[in-house]
């Protein structure tokens, strides 16, 4: 029972951090991002928290090194715009009452409409980055793997830099 309830409230700190997160995106001053399109951004890549996960993301930060065309670009954007409005169209969130409150009488069923939530924000991401990747043209679906590979290379020489910088004068 305490195991259940000690998920349930993981659970419901994570979508309520989610929810902050997505609030906090939103309010910030919009930047542009595959040419002059406005969008809000989060620190974890400019594609996260406006309706694009890191499925997205990857993806999107690959397309800027692949040299799109111009309209392979404006149906990027178009496919971005349209996830933008449906996403800035989804569920209420229930009330700080309720969610910070383990014994409030509507805890159990935000836990389980925060997980549902996060499943389809999942499955939203995953058939966004689906869209993203059939404009595309054959050449750059090919070139997207070693694309990605050289991204990821970058991100993890630059976190080892990091950490040997931070643990030198720790150990």
């Amino acid at each position: 029972m305490k195991s259940t309830i000690q998920r349930l409230l993981l659970a419901v700190a994570v979508a309520t951090l989610g929810a902050g997160a997505v609030g906090t995106a939103c309010a910030q001053s919009p930047s542009s991002a595959l040419g002059a399109t406005p969008w809000k951004g989060a620190h974890h890549g400019h594609f996260r928290h406006f309706g694009g996960g890191e499925f997205v993301a990857a993806l999107l930060r690959a397309t800027k090194q692949l040299g799109l065309s111009t309209e392979e670009q404006s149906s990027i954007k178009t496919i971005l715009s349209n996830a933008r409005h449906d996403h800035q169209h989804g569920s209420q969130h229930p009330p700080l009452t309720v969610i910070g409150n383990p014994s409030a009488q509507g805890f159990a069923s935000a836990v389980q409409g925060a997980a549902a939530n996060a499943s389809n924000r999942i499955q939203s991401d995953a058939a966004l980055a689906g869209q993203i990747y059939a404009v595309l043209t054959p050449p750059h679906q090919e070139l997207l793997p070693s694309v990605l590979a050289s991204i990821q290379a970058k991100q993890e020489a630059r976190h080892a830099a990091w950490a040997a910088k931070h643990t030198a004068g720790n150990g």
